[in-house]
């Protein structure tokens, strides 16, 4: 079970980097990226917290609000949610720079909607789909990836 959740949250970060470095070559490549064509609309109701912990939260306070870590480092904590869903905190300089969920049962994880807004979703190569909306005025993105099969959602909320 340890062995899935380290994987579970490496898997989440690559997946969230890739996310992030996909968009900003695009940017760079002369394409136009989600981003770019929301920074012009109306901004949707996204993710921007989950369970009280917020981007720029103070480490004391995300503890105080989810309780003891199950592992912790010096730049991140692990906390349990519900089953074997696991919700990672990044942090710089003592602050949350990243908040990474882990849902491996379908029926804890957020609606599509209600984290990404109307972001377009994608299908990838494998079946699996991906969103992410940026949010650039409040300075971060939020996305969110989940297998073809449906039984893994993973969502990243960072600046």
């Amino acid at each position: 079970m340890n062995r899935l959740l380290k994987i579970s949250t490496a898997l989440g970060v690559v997946i969230g980097f890739a996310l992030y470095a996909h968009s900003v070559n695009s940017a760079g490549a002369g394409y136009t990226t989600q981003a770019k064509v929301m920074s012009y609309t109306t901004q949707a109701k996204v993710m921007s917290e989950y369970k009280g912990v917020k981007l720029g939260m103070k480490r004391d306070a995300v503890k105080a609000a989810m309780g003891t870590p199950s592992t912790t480092s010096d730049t991140s904590d692990d906390f349990s949610l519900t089953g074997d869903d696991t919700m990672t905190v990044h942090y710089d300089n003592e602050e949350v720079k990243a908040i990474q969920l882990s849902f491996l049962d379908p029926k804890h994880a957020p609606a599509w909607k209600d984290v990404v807004g109307d972001a377009e979703v994608s299908e990838l190569a494998n079946g699996a789909k991906t969103a992410r909306k940026t949010l650039e005025a409040e300075k971060f993105w939020v996305s969110i990836y989940q297998t073809k099969d449906g039984s893994s959602t993973r969502i990243t909320i960072s600046r």
